[in-house]
């Protein structure tokens, strides 16, 4: 079984289903290969991905400079992880 492919019960025949294809019915499918017909349902799984963030808590970010590689630094916040905007970055002056 593959999590992407429907594959046909009595031949193996396997394709991908257009997303719009998807549903929550059981529904009839026709092989294209040897012509059998088949059930085919399909089940959805979600994944939640819940991320802090100080400002929703009405709280402020402690931005601190941590390493993007090849001698780059950016400011992320050390409580909730969140990338200080570009346009809330004050530019040192050059000497």
């Amino acid at each position: 079984m593959d999590d992407t492919l429907v594959e046909c019960p009595y031949c193996g025949e396997t394709y991908q289903p257009e997303c719009e294809d998807f549903g929550e019915d059981c529904r009839e499918e026709e092989c294209n290969e040897c012509g059998k017909t088949y059930l085919l349902s399909e089940s959805f799984s979600v994944t939640h991905i819940a991320t802090p963030d100080c400002e929703l808590n009405g709280e402020t970010h402690e931005y601190e400079d941590r390493s993007l590689g090849g001698g780059r630094t950016h400011p992320f916040c050390s409580k909730c992880s969140k990338c200080q905007p570009l346009n809330e970055i004050q530019e040192e002056p050059h000497a």
